[in-house]
């Protein structure tokens, strides 16, 4: 008779979060399509570029949005639904019942455990092949211009990440002094194009230059330097630059680990605190899960429980500490391990203490 009343309550607890889950994962992937949107929204007005395309962005940056979402939404869904609970007085009436705090947690842990291994899967398998084809749409996207524009006297960047600079910008599409950079990261630039004069070519999507200084370096030593009359250089979309920084967590488990032991002399804090967020995040879910039973345990004598400001204060905390930490640790600022666990445990230690005083009490 008792298994069927702790089974019962454990059915019932199902049935009150996960509406509220899937509602709220549906909001959170709603929200961060809308952030990656943003990322490329001014090309897509700049180009005119069809819906179609967009929808194809969209989709296939679904799994990334989804392994934010699919943790976080848990919390805000735990959170409300067990709010709901004690302000109805039913985790009163089930403690009352002969009901344990023992007998709340298996329930939550096991929902934990599952939501942190669909979140694992989703980073592991899907988001890796989804974000590959994101970036051939958003290439498209980048690249699908008009018209080529031409800035004078400042550095600008281009969809293949050199830098130029154009002193003077004449009628007709014709410029002179063209300076071309192809960054080489800390050992200077790897190659520079100088050029006396130039002419847009605006139905082919090029530049055609006249003297032409050319000088190609490796470990910022020159290794090739000639001169030419004239050159043609490919400028279609020049602006369409891309500044986002590409996510280290997307990338496969071996792949991520292979960079980590290429070149063992580099400091790598990027990729380690990859590594560190690709176990930290799924087990958020299971943390999240532990600490809206333990708050709900600690508040459920009160007459004022958690309302929903603070049901969506507690959820944006992580947000908030998530994106500060894994920017951190990326620069090197914070140790990787520091930077990877630090929103889960914040959440875990705190979900365990209070859940020890509410055992006690």
């Amino acid at each position: 008779m008792e298994i069927c009343k702790v089974k019962r309550f454990d059915a019932y607890l199902f049935h009150e979060i996960l509406p509220l889950y899937a509602a709220g994962l549906a909001v959170l992937l709603l929200l961060l399509l809308g952030a990656f949107l943003l990322g490329v929204l001014a090309d897509i007005l700049a180009r005119g570029i069809s819906l179609t395309l967009v929808s194809q962005f969209l989709l296939y940056k679904l799994p990334a949005a989804a392994g934010a979402g699919i943790p976080l939404a848990l919390l805000f869904a735990a959170l409300l639904a067990l709010t709901r609970l004690t302000q109805d007085s039913e985790i009163k009436a089930a403690l009352l019942l002969g009901l344990s705090p023992r007998q709340f947690l298996l329930p939550m842990l096991l929902l934990g455990l599952t939501v942190s291994a669909a979140s694992f899967i989703n980073n592991e398998l899907l988001v890796p092949w989804s974000e590959k084809r994101a970036l051939e749409v958003q290439k498209d996207i980048l690249l699908q211009s008009p018209e080529t524009l031409l800035q004078e006297g400042t550095f600008f960047t281009d969809s293949l990440g050199r830098s130029i600079f154009i002193e003077a910008v004449g009628s007709g599409g014709t410029f002179q002094n063209v300076t071309v950079i192809q960054a080489g990261g800390s050992q200077g630039p790897r190659e520079v194009l100088r050029a006396a004069r130039g002419a847009l070519d605006q139905q082919a999507g090029v530049w055609n230059l006249e003297d032409i200084h050319f000088m190609v370096y490796r470990q910022s030593s020159l290794v090739i330097d000639f001169q030419a009359k004239s050159a043609t250089l490919p400028v279609r979309g020049l602006l369409a630059s891309s500044s986002s920084i590409p996510d280290l967590t997307y990338l496969p488990l071996g792949e991520l680990l292979g960079r980590l032991r290429s070149d063992p002399g580099r400091p790598k804090p990027a990729e380690w605190t990859a590594l560190h967020r690709k176990a930290a995040e799924p087990l958020a879910a299971t943390a999240f899960a532990i600490f809206a039973l333990a708050v709900s345990l600690f508040t459920f004598r009160r007459t004022t429980p958690l309302g929903m400001v603070a049901v969506l204060f507690l959820t944006f905390i992580y947000y908030a500490t998530w994106s500060v930490s894994k920017l951190l640790g990326a620069q090197g600022t914070l140790p990787a391990w520091v930077a990877g666990w630090t929103p889960v445990l914040l959440y875990a230690v705190a979900g365990g203490g209070l859940l020890a005083l509410s055992w006690r009490r």
